[in-house]
């Protein structure tokens, strides 16, 4: 008897769980000093969500509706069907997705190489898995994967290069330390040609498809060819559903995975990595076509950007005679924000670089977390959406979760 009793409390407490999950919540998005457009929301939830994936979000006063999608079970991601004004607020009933759910704008297919992203049948980027050969007669040494490229516009033009012409060991977009010391010995991760350590992809530990957002989550190592690996590292990318410009946030956690310290010393570069399109390169007399244009949040043009600290930094460009770009966002989560740059004076290539205003460390066992969002246009820099695209990102809306 005593049994039984226990079974039906244990039964009821699971019904009123799920009960608790499917029932109507509300969600209310604050704009803040901003005007929001087509923003993508992140929601952290007070309670688990485990019965579904997928609901409706439906404007209490418009009726409009969006998807939302679980990223996991306490963060729900959608993007505002309204647009809000600067100091305005708006209220969503939040219910389960019934009926078919929506097609996935972005998809991931795993190629024998390496991971190609997709919008609307589109490429967007690959992701090699595979080590990518440098070409011709060039040293094998220079081999690489763990890195992004192309990267393409929506109109079709590659804004990226790998084995670059006059800088072989550079791959689109690409992260690496460059003057470190661990355990008394020089390392170089970024120089490959310097035979002391490289960077490397180890596995994709997942790809997780959704009608707003997108997941890729791989592994890779920073290894000393002397004594081994160093740092491990996952990249977390969330490709979002935008066909006009392309939109996706790349998040780096890397942690030292030895009993030792790895210092990095202050250098004029180092860290997270952009090489842009060989026909912005005149070092590749083949290709080059015409010059990139730099500019940063602070106003700060071509090489008169290098060692500024910028918000955002844009690169844009002719390519066979169409403008497009492609401007990367720091965040104030990272370290030394707003970071330094570093933006070559002849190459097309630049750098989030916090090496530059001066050493630090990770220490055994600790992280080291950086993450940036990635605007790709079709145009020249459009400083006012690049300025929405930034509010989004680094200032949000204000969230609030009832009823649930």
């Amino acid at each position: 008897m005593k049994r039984t009793g226990v079974l039906c409390l244990l039964f009821l407490a699971v019904g009123q769980l799920l009960t608790a999950q499917t029932n109507p919540f509300t969600i209310e998005v604050k704009a803040g000093k901003y005007t929001r457009y087509q923003t993508p929301v992140q929601v952290n939830l007070p309670k688990p969500l485990k019965d579904a994936s997928l609901f409706t979000l439906k404007n209490t006063k418009s009726g409009k509706t969006a998807v939302g999608q679980l990223l996991d079970s306490v963060t729900l991601v959608f993007i505002l069907p309204d647009s809000m004004v600067p100091g305005s607020w708006q209220t969503y009933t939040v219910t389960r997705l019934t009926g078919t759910a929506p097609k996935n704008t972005v998809t991931v297919a795993r190629e024998k190489n390496g991971l190609q992203v997709n919008v609307k049948a589109k490429p967007l980027f690959f992701y090699h898995t595979a080590e990518a050969m440098p070409p011709g007669d060039t040293p094998t040494y220079y081999r690489r994967s763990g890195f992004i490229h192309p990267v393409y516009s929506p109109g079709g033009q590659v804004l990226t290069d790998d084995f670059p012409s006059g800088h072989t060991h550079q791959h689109a977009l690409f992260n690496a330390w460059t003057k470190t010391t661990f355990r008394k010995e020089f390392v170089d991760f970024w120089n490959q040609h310097s035979k002391k350590g490289t960077v490397e992809h180890i596995e994709v530990d997942r790809v997780k498809e959704g009608p707003v957002v997108t997941e890729l989550r791989v592994k890779l190592r920073h290894k000393s060819l002397l004594h081994g690996e160093v740092l491990r590292e996952m990249w977390i990318v969330r490709v979002y559903p935008y066909s006009d410009y392309y939109l996706f946030d790349l998040i780096s956690e890397e942690r030292n995975v030895t009993t030792d310290t790895l210092f990095l010393e202050k250098y004029h570069y180092g860290g997270f990595g952009f090489r842009g399109s060989k026909h912005w390169n005149d070092h590749d007399k083949k290709n080059f076509q015409q010059y990139w244009h730099v500019l940063t949040s602070e106003g700060a043009k071509d090489s008169a950007a290098n060692h500024t600290h910028a918000r955002w930094i844009d690169a844009s460009g002719l390519i066979n005679g169409q403008a497009a770009g492609v401007t990367v966002f720091d965040h104030p989560v990272n370290f030394r924000y707003p970071q330094p740059v570093r933006v070559h004076p002849t190459m097309p290539y630049f750098v989030y670089s916090p090496v530059v205003d001066g050493a630090f460390t990770i220490n055994p066992g600790t992280w080291y977390r950086q993450q940036y969002r990635y605007y790709i246009h079709q145009q020249m820099p459009d400083t006012t959406a690049i300025d929405r695209v930034e509010k989004d990102w680094v200032v949000p809306p204000a969230v609030t979760v009832t009823g649930l």
